[in-house]
């Protein structure tokens, strides 16, 4: 594997795993010194070296032979967009340094917020950034002192909880995946109860009408937020309308690069 002219052919970088380097991987990663050179090798020297290695040894998810798993693989135009993106850096957080990226966001959030029932919202880095600001919101505005969801609901729900030192409870799910609602306690006037549309390990769908009065409703409809664009299929989150907050995620049917997601609140000046 020390061999400068080795070279996967297109077929290894472009349309599959090249078996040799997913074999060998490891060994080629430990051929770079453990410390950090006092000199570097240059842009593109580095580039010759580190393509084969990342090309041949990624999963290529959009392979014929690849099963559907996490992610989707990516349109290319959002290759295009990702390097925009990375060469300009832009800041959201203020005017100066994105004087329009900032009105892009905003516009895409009051496209896609409607179809949810949402009044506003802003893109995230990833759901879980969305679920955690969700929560932190229901804590901080609806005083909620206690975070319920599903057994199988998105690990980031019970992370979220500890981050902001709310208690958690979990609920045991139906034979299909969704929370038991009969499993709820009565009470949920100061409860978060996280709702959860698309679960990861299922891709089960809660009831999203839990007639019940609860301090702050999420739902995080990190997989199939999207289904709610579809005249088809948007029924099967009929509901999600009444939530207090929901978090989509951009990386997965919008198919977006990764670090790309949305969240939604119905009251927004009150989550401001």
């Amino acid at each position: 594997m020390n061999d400068p002219s080795f070279k996967p052919t297109k077929t290894d970088l472009m349309q599959g795993i090249s078996p040799l380097l997913k074999t060998f991987g490891s060994s080629l990663v430990n051929n770079y010194p453990e410390k950090l050179p006092d000199i570097g090798i240059g842009e593109q020297k580095t580039i010759n070296i580190l393509s084969p290695i990342v090309f041949g040894g990624a999963s290529h998810l959009g392979n014929p032979l690849a099963f559907a798993h996490m992610d989707p693989p990516t349109p290319w135009i959002s290759w295009i967009t990702t390097l925009w993106n990375a060469s300009l850096n832009q800041n959201l957080l203020h005017p100066d340094v994105s004087p329009v990226a900032r009105d892009f966001e905003t516009r895409v959030v009051k496209w896609i917020a409607p179809f949810f029932g949402m009044d506003g919202g802003h893109m995230t880095p990833g759901a879980t950034v969305s679920n955690l600001t969700a929560l932190w919101v229901a804590r901080d505005v609806a005083k909620i002192n206690m975070v319920i969801a599903s057994k199988d609901a998105h690990l980031s729900i019970k992370k979220s909880a500890n981050i902001l030192g709310l208690p958690f409870k979990e609920i045991k799910t139906l034979a299909d995946g969704s929370i038991d609602t009969k499993a709820l306690p009565d009470n949920l006037s100061r409860t978060a109860l996280v709702l959860t549309a698309g679960t990861t390990a299922t891709g089960a769908i809660d009831n999203l009408n839990i007639n019940k009065k609860v301090g702050w409703t999420h739902v995080d409809a990190a997989w199939a937020g999207p289904l709610r664009l579809s005249k088809t299929y948007g029924s099967y989150l009929d509901g999600i309308e009444n939530a207090s907050s929901i978090a989509v995620s951009g990386h997965k049917w919008f198919f977006q690069p990764k670090e790309s997601a949305l969240i939604f609140f119905r009251n927004t000046q009150e989550a401001n």
